[in-house]
């Protein structure tokens, strides 16, 4: 694989340059969010701008200039992060995911799918490949991923499709691992959705090569590829775990490596596509794409 590797240094330097704090979450509670929940499929209601439509279910569409997207309401929940059984097994880095420890979370929004060719091309002014619109963006780096999400973010302000105290973002590690188990709605499943991984995620045994999105079977709370596909970066620098209870964590301790979740396309090793695997990297290649959240 073509990998470009990223100075942390670097990294921190894009990240102090940004306008908004990516650690905020540790500390804010969005109690102003309308709750949404699911009461069977009612009409939508779009809003004065037509940029934002709200299903009465738990899903917001978005529209930035013509380019649409979906975010997915996780109401708040406490869970237990990690597994310790899992990483009693073999492969690469399983390790990586002993010290369960529980987690309570705000409620945030994440995306209903990765970040796709279509949305990034429109935030980053063509960056990025112009194949088919429909399938996730890849080999993107973690700062190009912050910066992606700032100048999403000038623009989401700037058309009035969020409200000034709103961000999109990286989601963080916390945050990725809850909605991927279906927060709430949590049925147990092994993998984001099912026990049988072919229903939910795109391995190699599909064909070494990515896919559009949204062609396998969501998970709980309707979202999509959160097994296989591609990787998706979230926010947090890698380390181990600690088991001490923690509230909507985030570590920004600089670190030379950060962390992927959900397995990809290149590979069908079955414990890489569970939500709790997590692996640590220090550079990009062609399997690792993104997903945003909301809050």
């Amino acid at each position: 694989m073509n990998k470009k590797i990223i100075n942390p240094v670097i990294y921190a330097m894009i990240l102090s340059a940004t306008t908004f704090s990516f650690t905020a979450f540790a500390s804010c509670e969005n109690s102003d969010e309308t709750e949404l929940k699911d009461n069977g499929g009612q009409n939508a209601v779009s809003n004065k701008e037509d940029n934002q439509t709200m299903d009465t279910t738990n899903k917001t569409t978005y529209n930035l200039n013509g380019v649409a997207f979906k975010m997915i309401t996780v109401e708040g929940g406490t869970f237990t992060m990690g597994s310790n059984e899992r990483a009693k097994g073999g492969g690469t880095q399983v390790s990586n995911q002993a010290g369960e420890h529980r987690v309570t979370l705000s409620t945030y929004m994440i995306g209903e799918t990765e970040v796709t060719i279509a949305l990034w091309n429109e935030v980053m002014k063509g960056k990025h490949s112009k194949r088919d619109l429909n399938y996730p963006v890849a080999s993107v780096t973690v700062p190009e991923c912050r910066e992606f999400v700032q100048k999403l973010n000038e623009k989401a302000h700037a058309e009035g499709i969020i409200p000034a105290d709103k961000n999109f973002y990286l989601p963080t590690e916390a945050q990725w691992e809850f909605a991927a188990k279906g927060g709430n709605k949590s049925r147990g499943y092994t993998y984001a959705g099912s026990n049988n991984l072919s229903e939910v995620g795109w391995t190699s045994d599909d064909g070494s090569s990515v896919h559009p999105v949204k062609q396998k079977k969501p998970n709980e709370l309707g979202l999509y590829d959160m097994s296989g596909n591609v990787y998706e970066w979230v926010a947090d620098y890698a380390a181990p775990y600690t088991t001490e209870a923690q509230t909507n964590p985030c570590n920004m301790k600089l670190s030379n490596n950060y962390i992927k979740r959900g397995g990809s396309f290149y590979y069908n090793d079955p414990y890489r596509f569970t939500s709790t695997y997590r692996y640590f990297y220090s550079s990009t290649d062609y399997t690792i794409g993104l997903r945003i959240a909301l809050y």
